[in-house]
């Protein structure tokens, strides 16, 4: 990731067209999917956890009633340049002790190309970089797609098992 202050910025979706990878679950325990999916997350996409950031945490208990959403970003530092961006939202409930849980999975390229130099900010400079983009960064890109798309399914086979596993604790 590059921290500047301004900077070009190009948002690639993981899956084109676009689309958010669903896994469902229903049956008993549904309240544990929280940590089991915290814990996939470290373990599938490989980032400390200050790349984890919990954008949203809502849990509302009733008497017997439990109501939960949590949305994730993660971001995954390959160069200098770009990294992969997870949004991962789980929604469900449970009463007494079963429920149903919905995990959404949408993956991002993003690479960002720092302009805070008046030489950064020339049409040269732009000129330059565009050529090198396309002729050589490009098939970097191609080679960061297919990581992030097996790094995403291999995170919803594995959060597949997890879950059915619940089934049986």
């Amino acid at each position: 990731m590059v921290f500047t202050r301004t900077r070009i910025t190009i948002w690639d979706q993981i899956y084109r067209p676009r689309k958010s990878s669903i896994v469902r679950y229903k049956g008993p325990n549904t309240s544990k999917a929280y940590k089991k999916v915290y814990r996939l997350i470290k373990s599938i996409f490989n980032v400390p956890s200050g790349y984890i950031q919990e954008k949203l945490y809502n849990w509302e208990n009733d008497k017997d009633k439990q109501r939960f959403s949590i949305r994730w970003q993660v971001d995954k530092p390959l160069d200098q340049y770009t990294y992969i961006d997870w949004d991962i939202e789980l929604k469900g409930f449970e009463a007494n002790r079963t429920g149903e849980v919905v995990i959404s999975i949408e993956p991002r390229l993003i690479t960002e190309y720092p302009q805070d130099t008046i030489w950064e900010q020339s049409i040269f400079y732009e000129m330059l970089r565009r050529l090198w983009h396309v002729l050589f960064y490009e098939k970097k890109r191609e080679e960061f797609f297919e990581l992030g798309k097996s790094l995403t399914q291999e995170f919803e086979e594995k959060l597949r098992d997890e879950l059915n596993k619940l089934k049986s604790s």
